[in-house]
């Protein structure tokens, strides 16, 4: 069977990732593989299409003759209703109606905190096909069940959780604590909350980050914590890999702890990594995602700050929230509103992994934690743990791909899921997140 994996492109991320796992698996399997993106080229074993218009682009078109005139049984698209190129609806629609089987592969939402993305949407109706040859797979159990939730039929929904297969690393460490964060620094990361611990962190721990910000947000604001780590004298090396990729590797294998700060995730691969190279994970644990697995590490769920060291948050907080609900076309009314805040603000503390960058910065050059200090020592002590990671080795990945694959029929009846009902099930007021809204 031929099978035509499309994604926007090959840079170095998750999704990177996980296309190439899937090329390893279908390609050992005897299929032919045919990759199309606009690129970079990889030295997998497969054909590449290299094609501009599949990156991110607001306006547009893309040749999708070029891709339904390629000789595939079987697509994988991901991410394709991310929002991230106007031309994707298209796509989805052309190749809905001329019949390949179609496996649809969500790792993010344009609905989850991405208005931005969701302008180029919101004026489509045929974005989520339904019929027998189009199924869907998510890489984790929540917004699994939210395909379930919005009606997409459950014989047309798969759970495919990641496969991991990070680097051979040699079996050195550094002496002194060096703690990488081994991610882009896109703003959902929050690299404030990277600085606050660097700031309480005991004398003479590093810290260092992989890659700077991604083609889709401005790198002013990857730029304006590099700016203001450098300003405060915080140890922390930033983008270690943009320019020489094998600093990638050499800070896994000297880093003497991973860490995570980060507010949202698809799959979480850095809440599994570690496990695989044996390295201690510290950092913000995210219950949505590790509740598909046992956590690994020395995690927490939140860093409460009181309110009274944020006397602005309030107005703040309320411009935010309604700036984002209009963004998405169903604003609040002023009591909703109050009682969103009401619930945000609860017990007179907030977490400060949900404010946005002004008061993060304001907050580590205002205030100590002692707490988070003794946090921060205590989990630099703890030893890697251990737990079963054969639910993401190649092999079970493997299965479970291919088993989906078999589940998906020839072509039937065609129609599409109202759009709004993606949207309901992640425009929840409480949900609110100052680092996943419109700046």
């Amino acid at each position: 069977m031929t099978i035509l994996i499309i994604h926007y492109h090959l840079r170095p991320g998750g999704v990177t990732r996980v296309i190439e796992s899937q090329v390893q698996v279908l390609r050992a399997q005897g299929h032919q593989v045919i990759v199309a993106s606009s690129g970079p080229l990889t030295d997998w074993d497969c054909q590449h299409l290299i094609i501009p218009e599949l990156d991110y682009q607001k306006k547009g078109t893309i040749p999708i003759s070029l891709l339904l005139n390629t000789p595939a049984d079987f697509w994988i698209i991901h991410n394709p209703t991310l929002g991230l190129n106007s031309a994707y609806p298209d796509l989805i629609e052309a190749a809905a109606y001329s019949g390949p089987k179609i496996l649809m592969q969500i790792h993010d939402f344009a609905e989850d905190g991405r208005p931005e993305n969701y302008q180029l949407l919101k004026t489509r109706k045929k974005i989520y096909p339904l019929a027998s040859h189009i199924h869907y797979a998510s890489v984790n159990r929540r917004d699994y069940q939210s395909l379930l939730k919005a009606k997409i039929p459950a014989s047309r929904c798969h759970l495919l959780p990641n496969a991991i297969h990070p680097p051979a690393l040699s079996a050195t460490s550094s002496v002194e604590p060096l703690i990488f964060y081994p991610v882009r620094g896109i703003r959902r990361k929050n690299l404030g909350e990277l600085c606050l611990l660097a700031a309480h962190a005991p004398e003479g721990t590093r810290f260092a980050t992989a890659l700077g910000a991604g083609p889709e947000e401005s790198p002013l604001l990857h730029q304006d914590w590099v700016d203001f780590a450098k300003k405060e004298k915080l140890p922390i090396e930033f983008a270690i890999a943009e320019q020489d990729p094998a600093c990638f590797k050499s800070y896994l294998e000297r880093a003497s702890h991973l860490i995570t700060t980060s507010i949202s995730e698809g799959f979480g691969l850095t809440f599994l990594d570690p496990a695989f190279i044996n390295k201690p994970l510290i950092g913000r644990d995210l219950p949505d995602i590790t509740k598909d697995f046992i956590p690994y590490g020395t995690l927490y769920q939140s860093i409460p700050i009181p309110l009274k060291h944020l006397p602005s948050l309030k107005r703040l907080f309320l411009e935010g929230l309604q700036r984002t609900r209009t963004a998405y076309g169903h604003p609040l009314s002023q009591k909703q509103l109050h009682d969103v805040w009401r619930a945000f603000s609860k017990n007179e503390c907030v977490d400060f992994g949900n404010l946005p960058e002004a008061l993060q910065r304001h907050l580590i050059t205002s205030i100590c934690l002692p707490e988070l200090r003794h946090w921060i020592s205590h989990a630099l002590k703890k030893p890697a743990g251990s737990i079963d990671t054969s639910a993401w080795s190649l092999p079970t990945y493997a299965k479970n791909l291919t088993h989906i694959l078999q589940q998906i029929q020839a072509n039937g009846p065609l129609d599409w899921l109202p759009p709004h009902k993606i949207l309901h099930e992640f425009l929840k007021p409480h949900k609110f997140h100052f680092l996943k809204s419109q700046i």
